[in-house]
């Protein structure tokens, strides 16, 4: 894809995945799960799934719908199998994937999208389209720039950080 700017390192869909991309990203998931020494269970994996399949950024509340629907169509429409997809338990399955560099939360939206470099310590601003929900992640020299400021100019250690720009996308314009 092309970038728009010289200092751009990389410009990415983050909802553009084949299903042979999820399925080798569900892989390195695991692998580097096992290499770690943490567990990434079965509930844990089909969160990462569902976020690495949507089409745009996914709540936590939509996942545990599409969790309930996955369960019903598995177990012959056992109500109660549905109802053991507790928030709780989503919740935690979310703090994992983003402990793990796994995926991205936009507090803007309160939704999550898969990172685009999963094992790669990078900062990122994400571009957020608000007609189209489409979420590109950019890398850029600017944006660690910025990071790097806070920590050695000012001295304050950065935890966490998410820098989302509303607007409108090239194709929406």
């Amino acid at each position: 894809m092309p970038t728009t700017s010289s200092t751009c390192e990389h410009v990415h869909d983050v909802q553009d995945f084949t299903p042979h991309n999820v399925t080798e990203r569900l892989e390195a998931a695991k692998e580097q799960s096992r290499i770690r020494g943490v567990r990434f269970t079965p509930l844990r994996q089909q969160v990462y799934m569902l976020i690495l399949q949507a089409n745009k950024p996914v709540g936590a509340y939509d996942l545990i719908t599409q969790l309930q629907q996955m369960r019903l169509l598995n177990n012959d429409n056992d109500t109660d199998a549905a109802k053991n997809v507790a928030p709780p338990t989503v919740y935690r399955s979310l703090e994992f994937l983003l402990s793990e560099g796994l995926i991205h939360k936009l507090t803007s939206i309160n939704a999550y999208v898969p990172c685009c470099h999963p094992r790669a310590q990078h900062t990122a601003a994400f571009l957020i389209c608000e007609q189209c929900q489409r979420v590109q992640e950019c890398s850029s020299l600017p944006v660690q720039e910025m990071m790097s400021f806070a920590e050695q100019d000012i001295g304050f250690t950065v935890a966490r950080s998410v820098i989302e720009l509303s607007g409108r996308c090239q194709a929406c314009q």
